[in-house]
């Protein structure tokens, strides 16, 4: 699993980074959060009734609270106390995938923000709110290939009979006996998936007396099994002795692919609190979630949910915090609630229950560097639900499909004494009867080669299948202007208990320098859970107002990741190696991205990707790409994507259609004609949701 939770803090600390140095002087700085409300408290009236407090508890109105300190993620979700409602969906179209709609929806239930002022100069703000999400999940993946490849189909019939004067004990001398056990294949008992017979019917035995009728029709032309009422002979029928590659019709195998996603619902309650107390010299925050989540179909529920049930009364993490002469510092450091989101949350996982504790120096007038910003600290305990894939490959399945007439190439005699050059011998039970020692004889010997164009199916089939399992997780971070350190382990309660451990380091520079890198190790690791190192690094060039260059590079070495699928040796690659290059010029943007393959283990082939996008209007964005160097076996060639926003605010109605053209390369057939499944895939997301926005960018020359 990749890690990259954090990128998108490290983006925006990396914002306030440009424009700190030149606003250094200013008064409340602007790596504070905006005045929580304090400030814009009315003169004081009458003094309070409450003896605790200088402001006693009061809800806050909304548009007094920044929307940056409330902010957080809630089931990969992110919300603030502004959020009302957001609805996301998802609907994808192609000829290979079958999938219904993915729909996401998140509602408020209920949510203030409660402030005071304690006489001891604390303080503290109390964040509430209960959320419904209501999400479909994927449940089962199954993808079936099926390969049908052109044959030639041979096949043999034999048909003898032998009869002549009886001589055997207890057979009338003066009678025609058969000297051939009656054998014949029931031609209705052909297997239909390989046209073998499944059936032989035993009609006669060796030394049974003959009727005259019987005789007779034997001597019609052409093999004859005796009469109806009395069959002898072998008449036995191979459709199928054997096959080889290309048939009349075809000398080229076809390759087809099918894909299909079950979803099931999940529904999930959430309550959440954060409390942030501030005094003097610094601020902590503590945050807890409780999540409550049942899915339409979980085989693990009654472990789910007693352990969600018992969560539900671990206490509320409340931060202490001393009281100090001096009033609060409303100068709040905003790494404190860089540090509260820069923690690690496992992807496509559902809180139970979190709980973390921050802390931070608040900032001072004398701060004139980014060095001299303190930094903050958040460590937390999460309990979810992740997801474990279980994969696994059905049996293979082989059939035949007839696909041409059934050619038979004939050759055969009969006869008796009076023909010259036809002899038969026929072994029962050791005992050896032959044209040349038996009197009287008749003889049918007929063989016929048998041709046929078939088409060999193989049909294998893929399955993956989600199961949600408990999940606890201890990690945290300490948070800096320029750099952030996050450690986190934990234990996943699969049927193969998953242990891991891991950290990760991220130095921003003023002058465009970002750095990055850090590893994780895995006891029993899978395909999705392994040990990785990862890095990267870049630079941004400033050429200009709303112009820049960035180049960077990075790797990901995939240590243990499970190379086998049950008995089925399957790599599918994970290491990547690559360089890249992007230049922003105010509305367009190029991007320049290769991976170079065999370098690291089980790395993805080369790969030269080129991306360019446009924006024609602020709130469109048009852009597409090509891979015109893609070694990989599954790999977009090309495709594009419109984007469209009504407004810059959170939560403004955003409609995305995409196109891609996907290649899913099998290698070569028999012939060595290269097999190849192509297929269009379009892609539908829209969002709406309802969060008022009242506080403008603090720099409105800043793009958004």
């Amino acid at each position: 699993m990749k890690i990259h939770n954090c990128s998108f803090v490290v983006a925006l600390a990396v914002l306030h980074l440009t424009a700190i140095p030149a606003a250094l002087a200013q008064t409340p700085l602007p790596w504070a959060i905006p005045d929580p409300g304090l400030n814009k408290t009315p003169k004081p009236s009458p003094p309070p009734s409450d003896p605790d407090y200088i402001i006693p508890p009061r809800v806050a109105p909304n548009d007094q609270i920044s929307a940056f300190t409330t902010t957080l993620t809630l089931n990969d979700i992110p919300i603030s106390h502004l959020t009302e409602w957001q609805v996301s969906g998802v609907q994808a179209f192609a000829n290979t995938t079958n999938s219904d709609m993915v729909l996401d929806g998140t509602f408020k239930l209920h949510a203030e923000i409660i402030e005071s002022l304690s006489r001891t100069n604390i303080y503290r703000v109390d964040q509430r709110g209960s959320y419904l999400q209501l999400r479909t999940v994927p449940l089962e993946r199954r993808v079936t290939t099926t390969t049908t490849e052109p044959q030639t189909m041979n096949g043999l019939e034999i048909q003898m009979s032998l009869t002549g004067a009886c001589f055997l004990p207890d057979a009338p001398s003066d009678q025609q006996c058969t000297y051939m056990p009656g054998l014949v294949i029931d031609r209705n008992s052909i297997d239909p998936d390989f046209f073998v017979p499944t059936r032989v019917l035993q009609t006669s035995q060796v030394g049974d007396v003959l009727a005259p009728e019987t005789l007779a029709f034997m001597q019609l032309p052409g093999f004859q099994g005796g009469t109806a009422s009395q069959p002898i002979g072998l008449d036995l029928y191979f459709p199928n002795s054997g096959t080889f590659p290309g048939n009349s019709q075809s000398q080229r195998s076809t390759i087809k692919r099918q894909e299909e996603i079950d979803l099931t619902i999940a529904g999930t309650f959430s309550r959440v609190r954060q409390v942030v107390k501030a005094n003097d010299p610094q601020a902590v925050l503590g945050r807890t979630i409780y999540g409550f989540t049942l899915f339409g179909d979980d085989e693990n529920r009654c472990l789910n949910t007693v352990i969600q049930a018992g969560a539900q009364f671990l206490p509320d993490l409340i931060p202490d915090l001393e009281g100090s002469e001096n009033p609060p510092n409303t100068s709040i450091n905003r790494n404190l609630f860089f540090a509260a989101n820069n923690t690690r949350l496992p992807s496509s996982s559902f809180t139970i229950y979190s709980a973390g504790l921050g802390r931070a120096e608040s900032l001072t007038p004398n701060i004139r560097s980014l060095r001299e910003i303190p930094g903050a600290s958040y460590h937390s305990l999460w309990l979810g639900l992740s997801p474990v894939l279980d994969r696994s490959f059905g049996r293979d399945r082989l059939f035949f499909r007839a696909t041409g007439p059934q050619i038979a190439m004939r050759a055969g005699a009969e006869g008796g004494e009076d023909v010259d050059n036809l002899q038969l011998m026929s072994v029962v039970n050791q005992d050896i009867f032959s044209t040349e020692n038996i009197q009287n004889f008749y003889t049918q010997v007929y063989l016929s080669f048998l041709r046929q164009d078939v088409n060999l199916n193989r049909q294998s089939v893929y399955l993956e299948q989600r199961r949600y399992y408990p999940h606890l997780s201890l990690t945290g971070n300490w948070t800096r202007s320029q750099d952030i350190f996050r450690y986190y382990t934990g234990v996943i309660a699969s049927e193969m208990v998953k242990l891991y451990l891991g950290a990760d380091y991220t130095f921003n520079t003023t002058d465009g320098w970002s750095f990055r890198g850090g590893a994780i190790g895995y006891v029993n690791p899978d395909r999705d859970y392994y040990s990785q190192v990862f890095g990267n690094a870049s630079k941004r060039f400033r050429l200009g107002n709303n112009r820049n260059l960035i180049l960077s590079s990075f790797f990901n070495y995939a240590i243990d990741r499970e190379t086998r699928i049950g008995d089925v040796v399957s790599i599918s690659p994970a290491s990547e190696l690559g360089l890249s290059g992007r230049l922003n010029w105010q509305r367009f943007s190029l991007g320049l991205t290769n991976y170079f393959g065999d370098i690291l283990p089980n790395s993805y082939d080369d790969r030269l990707l080129i991306e360019l996008a446009v924006r024609p209007v602020n709130n469109v964005t048009l852009s597409g790409y090509i891979a015109p160097i893609d070694k990989t076996s599954s790999r977009s060639v090309y495709g594009s994507t419109i984007s469209w926003r009504l407004k810059n605010q959170p939560n403004s109605p955003t409609l995305s259609a995409s196109w891609q053209h996907q290649e899913y390369d099998y290698g070569n057939d028999a012939f060595g004609n290269r097999m190849l499944v192509t297929d269009n895939i379009f892609t539908i997301i829209f969002r709406v949701g309802s969060s008022p926005n009242p506080f403008p960018r603090e720099n409105p020359d800043q793009p958004d």
